[in-house]
């Protein structure tokens, strides 16, 4: 591997955090540079880039589980005509605006 792979690995990975190390093989060899999806991780780390997963967030704050709580205790004993009435109107409004 020239000393120019390493520079190109890093380019690349900069413009596009989230690439493979199959798909910068594929880019290297597009520039006659063949290398194993190993030496490619391996470069990487040793340049400092490292695979990470990014953190998951939860679905749901606590904030937000309280509101759902609050509405659903409010709307335990709304009669069902009333939920009828609000999926005609969220129906009428998804024709009308949606031209379906």
């Amino acid at each position: 591997m020239t000393a120019r792979a390493p520079r190109r690995m890093l380019n690349e990975v900069k413009k596009t955090p989230s690439v493979s190390a199959k798909d910068l093989q594929k880019y290297l060899a597009h520039a006659n540079i063949f290398v194993d999806t190993s030496t490619i991780r391996k470069t990487l780390n040793k340049n400092g880039v490292h695979g990470r997963t990014p953190r998951r967030k939860p679905l749901l704050s606590k904030k937000n589980i309280a509101a759902r709580l609050k509405f659903a205790k409010e709307h335990l004993d709304v009669p069902q005509h009333y939920w009828q009435n609000i999926l005609d109107i969220y129906s009428l409004w998804v024709c009308c605006f949606t031209g379906i």
